[in-house]
């Protein structure tokens, strides 16, 4: 028997728990993977042992056992199978299918980034292994790269989920464990596993857009400096669009992204499998294969039903609408405002662990019980000066993107990836403005502010799509649709008070 003391440093040769050991795959924040041999079979697995300081308490070994029981029933073609799990002197083991290849992790660091039908290609075979973790009841809370195995031939590698229930395990609920500590990696956390509310399969989502994101652009969508910064981005910032960072994204996967990582769960993708789908319609301009539906049962299971709002019946009818011309629409018409919680700043600091984002195995990273985040505070509504200080910051920094990348002769001859870029400063406009709750004063002030940014936004698209049809004439048109109405988001921007936003281009 090897004593746990040394289940870190097993050597060639070695058994543990019958398994003999034929060297080390990887090690993560939670545990460390071998490559193993089966007694009896003969067969090669990858073999996860868990650090004994994580299963230390016994609501630990209860849901390890239990679901690890669950997770070996599992069946699907991206999810990696597992054979057997117990322990063995105190130390949790889980044996499952070894996969010669790589890890999308590796990929990435070679190639920086993947070619939008590859990752699209990746993100739906994901989708599809999510749903079938999430169906049998289990959250994986742990989605990243390095969780991700990949076999085959290059360019048409056959993805594969990995470490699912192992997480899961660690955590009550919430996404926070027992001890203040939160199970999850910093670049992929969802916002309800940061602020210790309950979570379901939608998490995993937010970490599938967060991942599709990574492979479309080689950037995670939060690069800040800081592990504070990076959980406060989570918590506060809007979703970034690729096709800002990366000119060969088509828009239409902006969508795709935005909606995947949106704060409320409730305004995700109902299922990790319908992400993938989204993402696959959204590449070859057509419509999802099948209607959008949740799988996940047990913990997985969402936790809140809703109609769409008003948000989100918009945004279908905009996506669904045609790449032909709209007719032009009056600025000064009011629709209803449409509103997000603009959540309170909290200071967020971390006590220990880290990232762990080596090898194959998964990571977790901490807060202390003195320390962990507030619940996220209801809608508040702002006062004035406070929502005219954040529109006029919106407005400036927009107008500061425009300025930089402004080309008076891609204003004239269509340019794909001139408008790609104005698509994203528009789209992200009016994602924040969307964000911000009015005092009642200047709702219906500010309700026609905001349409008049999502109509800049609409002849953006619209130009986009007439540069990628070569129609010069309908590219000039929406250039000039966007700018003669100039005056009037002006007046508009007057009416609530804004200052920087009355003297913007935008």
């Amino acid at each position: 028997m090897v004593e746990p003391s040394r289940w870190t440093d097993l050597s060639e040769g070695e058994e543990f728990a019958g398994y003999r050991i034929e060297g080390r795959l990887g090690r993560g924040g939670m545990g460390i993977l071998y490559l193993a041999v089966e007694p009896g079979l003969e067969r090669r697995v990858a073999l996860k042992l868990i650090a004994p300081e994580a299963a230390s308490d016994e609501v630990f070994a209860r849901r390890f056992a239990e679901e690890s029981r669950i997770a070996a029933s599992i069946e699907h073609p991206n999810v990696v199978p597992i054979y057997a799990a117990g322990e063995e002197g105190g130390v949790p083991w889980i044996a499952m299918r070894y996969v010669a290849g790589s890890d999308l992790q590796r990929r990435l660091a070679r190639e920086g980034k993947l070619e939008p039908g590859d990752a699209v290609r990746l993100i739906a075979q994901l989708g599809n292994g999510l749903d079938a973790i999430h169906s049998a009841g289990l959250v994986h809370r742990d989605v990243k790269p390095a969780n991700v195995l990949l076999g085959g031939d290059p360019g048409a590698e056959h993805a594969y989920i990995t470490d699912f229930g192992v997480a899961r395990n660690l955590a009550t609920q919430s996404g926070l464990t027992q001890t203040g500590r939160f199970v999850g990696t910093l670049d992929y956390v969802a916002p309800e596993q940061i602020s210790g509310e309950p979570i379901d399969a939608r998490v995993d989502v937010y970490a599938l857009g967060c991942l599709l994101f990574q492979l479309l652009t080689g950037e995670v969508p939060f690069p800040r400096e800081g592990e504070a910064a990076r959980l406060y981005a989570h918590l506060h910032d809007p979703p970034p669009a690729p096709s800002l960072y990366a000119p060969a994204v088509p828009t239409a996967l902006d969508d795709v992204v935005i909606r995947a990582m949106s704060k409320s769960p409730g305004d995700r993708y109902p299922s990790a499998g319908d992400l993938g789908r989204a993402a696959e319609a959204a590449l070859s301009g057509t419509a999802p294969s099948i209607p959008e539906r949740t799988v996940a049962t047990g913990a997985a299971a969402t936790r809140e039903r809703r109609s769409p709002g008003p948000r989100e019946a918009e945004t279908a009818k905009l996506s669904g609408e045609p790449a032909a011309r709209r007719p032009r629409r009056p600025l000064l018409i009011g629709g209803a405002l449409l509103a997000l919680i603009a959540a309170a700043a909290i200071a967020v600091v971390l006590a220990s662990g880290g990232d762990g984002q080596g090898g194959r195995a998964g990571a977790e990273s901490g807060l202390s019980t003195a320390e962990q985040p507030k619940p996220k505070p209801e809608p508040q509504t702002l006062s004035a000066a406070q929502l005219i200080a954040k529109g006029d910051e919106i407005c400036t920094e927009s107008r500061d993107k425009f300025l930089r990348y402004r080309d008076p002769e891609a204003e004239v001859v269509p340019d794909v990836a001139y408008s790609r870029v104005l698509v994203g400063i528009s789209s992200n406009a009016v994602e924040r403005f969307e964000a911000l709750v009015p005092p009642p004063s200047l709702e219906a002030a500010y309700d026609r502010y905001v349409g008049s940014q999502r109509e800049v936004r609409e002849w953006d698209r619209d130009a986009l799509a007439a540069a990628e049809a070569e129609d010069p004439t309908a590219y000039v048109e929406a250039r000039e649709d966007r700018n003669d109405t100039e005056d009037d988001r002006k007046v508009l921007a007057e009416e609530v008070g804004f200052e920087e936003c009355s003297g913007s281009d935008l």
